[in-house]
């Protein structure tokens, strides 16, 4: 049966700074742009092995940001586009699949197996970082360099994009020396109001939450607003984070 896909619950604006604080670091900031009135829960476990932790979509089940161990970030954002045939799979759910198994080889292996909307994918450490976007045709992964990172609803750092073209003028200059720093200026940015908006406030599909996460050696912090990033505190849920048991 096909699934009605347009509106799954993913991140529509995201920042991604890789080694901007100091080396093997990583500073994820995201706001989740949807339908008010469709049902989501805000972070919670999601898998004990692997050890997951996010928010979940009620409608279809996935996830649009999800943090595997104290290691992974994995982020989900709808991209515009159109597909030959009606999506057979969620791209929410395709999230927490690769959030279990995050391997290019795996999410390539389910846009062969599914049918999926339009979508870009992110998949970050502290160390590194790849990005798979689908155009409903086709597919392509990069691996983003050291620096900031943009995405919204097309490619990455999409400089064509206002918002895009925005935030990377803004972060150009932005060198924070530590990671509350780095946090700070990144949640400035998500609750700019001004054109062109991040955070958004009226029309369909509005600002509903949004998410910082900071990665480093040994060290991760999960930052949640359950509500717009303007007007809402961001909540510390690092406590949800477990590391990922080795193999035998």
């Amino acid at each position: 049966m096909a699934l009605a896909d347009t509106t799954v619950g993913c991140m529509c604006t995201l920042i991604l700074g890789l080694e901007v604080v100091a080396p093997h670091t990583l500073l994820l900031g995201a706001n989740r742009d949807e339908d008010p009135a469709r049902p989501s829960d805000p972070p919670a476990v999601l898998s004990t092995d692997p050890p997951l932790a996010g928010g979940r979509d009620r409608v279809a089940g996935g996830t649009w940001l999800a943090v595997r161990g104290r290691d992974t970030v994995i982020a989900m954002l709808n991209r515009h586009g159109e597909t030959p045939h009606p999506p057979t799979r969620s791209r929410g759910l395709l999230a927490l699949d690769v959030a279990r198994d995050p391997d290019p080889a795996f999410a390539f292996e389910q846009i062969v197996r599914h049918r999926f909307a339009p979508f870009t994918l992110v998949v970050a450490r502290a160390r590194s970082a790849w990005v798979l976007s689908w155009e409903g045709e086709n597919a392509r992964m990069v691996e983003p360099r050291p620096g900031w990172h943009v995405l919204t609803h097309s490619a990455l750092d999409d400089t064509d994009e206002p918002r895009t073209a925005w935030l990377m003028a803004s972060l150009a200059d932005f060198h924070p020396t530590g990671r509350e720093a780095a946090e700070a200026g990144v949640r400035e940015r998500l609750a700019r109001h001004e054109a062109p908006a991040v955070c958004l406030h009226d029309g369909r599909m509005a600002t509903v939450s949004a998410a910082l996460v900071w990665l480093a050696d040994r060290e991760a912090r999960y930052l949640h607003a359950e509500g717009r990033p303007c007007e809402t505190p961001f909540k510390d849920y690092s406590a949800l984070l477990a590391d990922v048991r080795e193999e035998s």
